[in-house]
């Protein structure tokens, strides 16, 4: 099951933030669309939502930009998909008599919280060593 196309960008937009955190470093938001051609509006946007759930934080200023709030270690893809993504269900929430509409409603709770443990166990800080260059073969003859 997809998630929506706001989940992918917040998550490279926090990732971007993941990989400096150790830096300290504040990067603009302007950065963050030019160097992963993330749409600036909609970045905004999201921006905000995350500095709302307490996720980044921002610094105004010319030299100003965002920074994680705490470390890639604590902050789960899903902590990130929940601050941008409504949390209304796709799922019929009105109880049902009728037992097809029952059973697949049951199989689309069970994919969205069986998403929802798997997003859970993603920290920050495990994708961005997925990032980091592999070391080179070692030959020996």
């Amino acid at each position: 099951m997809q998630l929506p196309i706001k989940a992918h960008y917040a998550t490279i937009a926090v990732l971007a933030l993941a990989s400096r955190y150790d830096a300290g470093e504040l990067v603009q938001a302007r950065v963050i669309a030019a160097d992963h051609a993330v749409p600036s509006q909609f970045l905004g946007q999201i921006l905000q939502q995350l500095r709302n759930a307490g996720l980044i934080v921002s610094v105004r200023g010319s030299s100003g930009g965002f920074r994680l709030a705490k470390s890639p270690d604590s902050i789960s893809v899903a902590d990130v998909v929940e601050a941008v993504c409504s949390s209304a269900s796709s799922e019929n929430s009105l109880p049902s008599h009728d037992p097809i509409t029952r059973v697949v409603g049951g199989v689309w709770h069970e994919l969205n919280e069986t998403q929802l443990r798997y997003l859970e166990q993603l920290k920050l800080s495990s994708l961005v060593q997925q990032m980091s260059p592999e070391p080179a073969a070692m030959f020996f003859i």
